[in-house]
């Protein structure tokens, strides 16, 4: 897996660290951490990256509290600590990671594959939620998010990249984080849409 196609992960990543540590700053850098550590290990003998990922930053945000509580006990004064979180210039980068990353879809992926992939995978959807959307049984739906991970790992660009609709997915996969899936779902079957005439 590419560094493009894990920050893929970097939504659901953020949303389980927020749940831990409950600040966003601190949750992002729980994310951080989770990348730095997984471009370091040998990634062949990780058989489930997701899985990976979402056990390291959790595990990452439980050390985090963990240590804060015992450095707030061993520090106790009449006055709680004030945590100077400095300035972090990381998130200047999660733009160029998002673009890099749906740019990857956009090239490998057929539109049906795309959208099981980014809802199941990035956003946790359900199978149940899919035929809905996609138009396809549930078990289409794995099959097809089966092809997308090996044509994401294996196969070579397929598709030429259209910069409008990259725009409009980069658009709607932000608004899709903050919880407005509305225009996400509403591309993503457009374009299954167009794949199928």
């Amino acid at each position: 897996m590419s560094q493009a196609e894990a920050a893929l992960y970097r939504p659901l990543l953020h949303t389980i660290a927020y749940k831990i540590v409950g600040c966003s700053a601190i949750a992002e850098d729980m994310v951080q951490d989770t990348f730095l550590n997984w471009f370091k290990i040998e990634r062949k003998e990780v058989k489930d990256a997701k899985a990976y990922l979402i056990s390291s930053v959790r595990n990452l945000s439980i050390n985090h509290l963990k240590k804060k509580k015992d450095e707030l006990f061993d520090n106790l004064t009449p006055n709680l600590p004030s945590f100077n979180i400095s300035t972090d210039i990381s998130y200047l980068d999660i733009k160029q990671e998002i673009s890099d990353s749906m740019a990857v879809l956009l090239k490998k992926l057929a539109p049906a594959e795309r959208a099981v992939f980014v809802l199941k995978e990035v956003f946790n959807f359900d199978y149940s939620d899919l035929p809905a959307i996609i138009g396809k049984t549930s078990d289409n739906c794995r099959q097809l998010l089966s092809r997308a991970q090996q044509k994401l790992n294996h196969e070579k660009e397929r598709f030429t990249l259209e910069p409008q609709k990259l725009s409009s997915l980069i658009g709607n996969f932000k608004k899709a984080t903050l919880g407005e899936f509305e225009g996400l779902i509403k591309t993503l079957k457009e374009d299954i849409g167009v794949e199928s005439n």
